[in-house]
C-alpha cells in the first residue's frame, strides 16, 4: 500500500462488502416466517458498511499528499447517493438518506485528516456540520459518518499502542453505528442482536486481515458498483411486491 496502484486486497473487501450487504438487503423481502429463521442473513450484514468504510479509508490511506482526484471520486458517490435516494425510500420506507450520503460525508472529513489541506479541512469541517444538523436522518449517524476517518488513523498508526487505540475506536465507531442508542441496552439484548453487535466490532479487524492478504487475481470493483445499488433496490422492491 506504499504506491497509488491498483491492490486486490481493497477490491476483496468491496466484494466482501457488496455481497453481505445484499445478503442483508434481501432479508428484508422474505416472508415474516421465514425472517427469524434467516436471522443469519442480518447478521452477516453487520459486515457491510464497516467494510465499506474501511475500503474509503483504504484508498484515501494510498493517495499521495496533493492528490487532486477525490473530488471526482465524492461526485460519483452523491451523484449515485441522488439517483439512489428514491429508490432506497420505496424500499425501506423510511425518511432517511441513503448510505452513500454516508459514504461521501465520511470520505470528505477522511480526505481531510490525510491531506490537512486548508480547503480540505474546511470541506470536512462542513461534512461534519451538515453530519450533525441532519443527523436523524442520516444512515448510521455521526459514527458512521466518522468511521472511515477513524479506519484512517488505524492504518496510519505506528506505534503497537496506538495502533491497539485507534483500531479499538474503530471498532467502538462500527458498533455505535449500527445500533446508536441501542448500545444503552447492551445487557438486556437478545443472543441474536449481540451476534450482530459482535460481527460489526470484529468487521474492522477482518478488513485488517484482508487487507495484509495478498491476493493474485479478483475481478476490480470498477465505477460499476454506484449503479448497482440503485439497482439492486429496484430488484428487490419488484421481488417483494411479485411475492405479495
Amino acid at each position: 500500500m506504499k504506491n497509488f496502484e491498483r491492490d486486490n486486497s481493497i477490491d476483496l473487501i468491496k466484494w466482501i462488502a457488496l455481497i453481505t450487504m445484499i445478503i442483508d438487503h434481501f432479508w428484508y423481502i422474505l416472508t415474516p416466517e421465514l425472517q427469524e429463521p434467516f436471522r443469519w442473513m442480518r447478521t452477516i450484514g453487520r459486515l457491510a458498511f464497516p467494510l465499506f468504510c474501511l475500503a474509503i479509508a483504504a484508498n484515501v490511506y494510498r493517495q499521495p499528499i496533493g492528490y487532486s482526484g477525490g473530488l471526482k471520486y465524492l461526485g460519483g458517490i452523491l451523484l449515485f447517493a441522488l439517483i439512489s435516494q428514491q429508490p432506497y425510500s420505496r424500499f425501506f420506507e423510511g425518511n432517511y438518506l441513503n448510505i452513500l450520503f454516508t459514504l461521501g460525508l465520511g470520505f470528505l472529513i477522511a480526505q481531510a485528516v490525510h491531506q490537512r489541506t486548508a480547503t480540505l479541512i474546511a470541506a470536512g469541517a462542513v461534512a461534519l456540520a451538515i453530519t450533525v444538523a441532519y443527523r436523524p436522518i442520516v444512515s448510521y449517524g455521526l459514527a458512521g459518518v466518522l468511521l472511515p476517518a477513524a479506519l484512517l488513523a488505524a492504518l496510519q498508526a505506528r506505534v503497537i499502542e496506538t495502533r491497539i487505540v485507534t483500531w479499538s475506536a474503530a471498532a467502538l465507531l462500527a458498533v455505535l453505528a449500527n445500533t446508536g442508542a441501542g448500545i444503552l441496552l447492551l445487557p438486556d439484548l437478545p443472543a441474536k442482536a449481540l451476534a450482530g453487535i459482535s460481527v460489526a466490532a470484529l468487521a474492522p479487524l477482518l478488513g485488517l486481515a484482508l487487507l495484509q492478504a495478498r491476493v493474485r487475481s479478483i475481478k476490480p470493483v470498477g465505477k460499476w458498483m454506484y449503479p448497482i445499488y440503485p439497482i439492486h433496490l429496484l430488484l428487490l422492491s419488484s421481488l417483494s411486491l411479485a411475492w405479495l
